[in-house]
């Protein structure tokens, strides 16, 4: 009889497995497996509809100039009998005029004992218009979990031509002296921010988490303006 080598059997359900570098009688076939983790898998009801977060527009404002960096803010639910989702995002935005229509990053991260954690948890790209609006994120397609320890939403710059804008502006020292009418380059949009009793602001400037309204840098707090629509 002919000589096999290099025989690979396998049965059409893929649950066994075989590998022999010679031929013999008989073949020892040993299941295969692939353990997973349990995955709950579950539907909005949208029997219920409220809101976490304030949306303000006033205060103070976040924005970027040729370097990209992330903000977040920690959002929470009074609710946390039942399974709830993020249906709707609302966000103040602000575009240069010279721009007319701008694109960022909507981040998301879990709450690691009040840190955002270290893997991004989802990213949503969203347009925003010229001029200053609400920008409205609609996830009733696709609503995402939330999950009672809440999440760190906010937001990352997009540096690209796009977003890209000039301005001119007055520069203003920390020894009392400034240069005016300074040509500057930004990137859009810009948020906002409003004064707030406590700060879960976090940002990132790609190399790590640090909070930016401390008291050594700062005596108000403020939160990002977000507005959040959630369902059961």
């Amino acid at each position: 009889m002919q000589k096999i080598t290099n025989l690979f059997l396998i049965l059409k359900d893929k649950d066994y497995y075989k590998n022999t570098e010679k031929f013999q009688q008989t073949y020892l076939l040993q299941p295969k497996f692939n353990e997973i983790k349990t995955v709950e898998i579950t539907n909005p009801k949208f029997e219920k509809s409220f809101t976490v977060g304030t949306i303000k527009k006033k205060d103070i404002g976040f924005s970027a100039l040729k370097r990209s960096w992330l903000v977040v803010d920690l959002l929470k639910s009074e609710i946390t009998d039942e399974k709830i989702y993020i249906k709707k995002i609302k966000i103040p935005t602000q575009v240069h005029k010279t721009i007319k229509e701008a694109t960022f990053n909507l981040v998301f991260y879990e709450n690691i004992n009040g840190k955002p954690s270290e893997e991004r948890r989802k990213n949503i790209v969203v347009t925003c218009k010229s001029g200053k609006n609400i920008t409205e994120i609609d996830l009733t397609k696709n609503p995402i979990p939330f999950p009672k320890e809440g999440l760190f939403i906010g937001f990352e710059w997009i540096v690209n031509k796009q977003n890209t804008y000039s301005y001119v502006t007055d520069i203003h020292y920390p020894d009392g002296t400034k240069k005016e009418n300074v040509s500057q380059q930004g990137t859009a949009p810009s948020f906002k921010g409003y004064e707030s009793i406590i700060s879960n602001v976090m940002a990132n400037d790609n190399v790590n988490w640090h909070s930016i309204f401390t008291a050594k840098t700062r005596k108000t707090a403020y939160s990002i303006s977000m507005q959040l629509e959630l369902t059961n």
